[in-house]
């Protein structure tokens, strides 16, 4: 599912940005900042990046078990995994700072605009998720160095945001418990 959500996310930016600037190539890409061995992907070059940055359990989400009837008895299944995922969102063209700024700020405009997605606002909506949040998240100065420095990148401009909230749920049996059946009283 989080590869669903991303690569959905990543669809509607190069939506918006083709349409604010036409080209026949896509203006937005999913990837690392770094490769394993510390070169710069080529891929991400003139691009906004989007970067998974962490996921985090969301804790305001009720937890309960939930149940599927079967026939002859009722199953009990796995709790959901509920996620928020921190993403960075990061311009890369490092020949044109002034351009990496429009960029960026063409791709704020789009997720402060639109920061709930849902199958009614959305075509290409991934199957399985309800809604879809994208917030702003402040990082102070030691948080986001802390941040590059984890990426292995040098800085670049961008901005820290929290997509709320993804359920996982692959429905996996944890007891089967029987159906009660008719009650007799005699009397």
């Amino acid at each position: 599912m989080i590869d669903k959500t991303f690569m959905f996310l990543l669809g509607e930016l190069n939506t918006y940005l083709g349409a604010v600037f036409p080209s026949a190539e896509p203006h937005a890409v999913l990837s690392n900042l770094v490769m394993p061995d510390g070169t710069v992907p080529p891929a991400i070059d003139n691009k906004v990046v989007i970067t998974i940055a962490n996921l985090e359990r969301e804790m305001t989400a009720v937890n309960s078990t939930r149940s599927r009837p079967e026939t002859g008895a009722n199953v009990r299944l796995t709790q959901p995994l509920n996620l928020n995922i921190c993403f960075l969102l990061s311009a890369s063209f490092a020949g044109d700072y002034v351009e990496a700024l429009r960029f960026l700020s063409t791709s704020l405009g789009f997720l402060q605009s639109k920061s709930v997605f849902t199958p009614q606002n959305s075509a290409n909506f991934p199957r399985g998720l309800e809604m879809l949040t994208v917030e702003l998240v402040n990082l102070d100065v030691h948080h986001l160095q802390n941040l590059w420095a984890t990426t292995g990148a040098k800085y670049l401009p961008s901005a820290y945001y929290k997509a709320r909230m993804l359920t996982l749920q692959d429905g996996w049996v944890t007891d089967r418990v029987p159906v009660v059946g008719a009650v007799e009283t005699k009397v």
